[in-house]
């Protein structure tokens, strides 16, 4: 983001001094695209404030949401981010994505765990006997 200073710097020098985009741009160390904007935004608006910033979307989980989510993960501490955003959607009717659980668990500071909670498969080897059986290959 370019300074105030730097703006009202490009204004004067394109009204008062006459200068190119160009001539501008290497005056100020800046890039035409830049000088481009700021005049653009003088023309337009008459100041050369830059535009507020985009306030982006608001999470769905706050308030009576969010104690449901807490509660879920009282329940099922060991549920991964993706079982507790299933949990979640069914319990509290709402429209959310396992990104934003995880961001809602990190501001409530709780971590994540990355494996699911269920109970290894009978029929799927351990790790240890997968290893034992290597070993005497």
């Amino acid at each position: 983001m370019v300074s105030k200073p730097i703006r009202a710097a490009i204004v004067r020098a394109f009204h008062e001094q006459h200068l190119t985009y160009p001539q501008i741009a290497a005056l100020l160390a800046v890039g035409e695209a830049t000088v481009s904007r700021v005049l653009r935004r003088r023309r337009e608006t008459g100041s050369v404030e830059p535009k507020p910033r985009g306030g982006g979307n608001f999470s769905p989980l706050r308030g009576e949401v969010l104690e449901v989510l807490r509660a879920l993960v009282r329940e099922r501490p060991d549920a991964t981010v993706a079982e507790v955003t299933d949990a979640l959607i069914e319990r509290a009717v709402v429209q959310t994505s396992p990104s934003s659980v995880k961001r809602a668990l990190k501001r409530m500071d709780y971590s994540r765990k990355k494996s699911h909670s269920s109970p290894s498969s009978a029929t799927r080897p351990s790790i240890a006997r997968s290893a034992a059986r290597s070993a005497r290959s």
